[in-house]
């Protein structure tokens, strides 16, 4: 087998040749310039809202986050509480907020992993109690299946006892995620948001 000619020009072995031919810039030559870039915020700023008139603060409590969105200029504060379930590679699982809607009404916003069954049910089981809580899907996209369950008397006694619920959800393969989760911590950032 013959090599090309440039072998012949180079000391050493044809591997350390082809390194040298390749990898360094002939003289004169100027390697291209790195590209750069601002990154923008994480905070997604309202379009009505004026740069600099909005805040996001985070506060971790036990199990839970509080996050909270604040309109500097119409001195408006939006809050949730939100926990996050991973498996063992850090991947979401699951996670759940509380919030309000609008009329100020408290509820949870359940969110499952986008591989759930889109005809499935979120299941939720809460202590004490032995049929589950079936949570319909409000809808689904590529990342995540959103279901949504008003925060009534029985999961208010929930979170004043710091319960230990399960979640389950069937997903496409057919098989079923289940969770564990614990309403630890949650009385206290509810508490903090006043």
């Amino acid at each position: 087998m013959r090599w090309p000619a440039a072998a012949a020009y180079c000391p050493g072995t044809i591997l350390g040749c082809l390194i040298l031919l390749c990898g360094v810039p002939a003289a004169g030559q100027v390697p291209p310039p790195q590209v750069y870039r601002i990154k923008a915020s994480e905070v997604g700023v309202p379009v009505d809202v004026p740069m600099g008139q909005y805040q996001r603060t985070i506060r971790p409590f036990e199990n839970w986050t509080l996050i909270c969105d604040e309109n500097l200029k119409d001195r408006r504060k939006i809050c949730n509480v939100t926990q996050v379930i991973v498996d063992q590679a850090g991947n979401s699982v699951f996670s759940w907020s509380l919030a309000a809607t609008e009329a100020g009404k408290p509820y949870f916003l359940l969110r499952a992993s986008s591989v759930m069954a889109r005809h499935g049910k979120l299941a939720l089981y809460l202590e004490g109690r032995g049929k589950a809580v079936e949570v319909a899907l409000q809808g689904c996209n590529d990342t995540v299946c959103v279901g949504m369950v008003p925060v009534g008397p029985m999961l208010r006694d929930q979170i004043s006892k710091a319960a230990s619920p399960r979640i389950s959800f069937p997903v496409e393969s057919g098989e079923t995620i289940t969770v564990t989760t614990s309403l630890k911590g949650l009385g206290e950032a509810l508490a903090a948001i006043n």
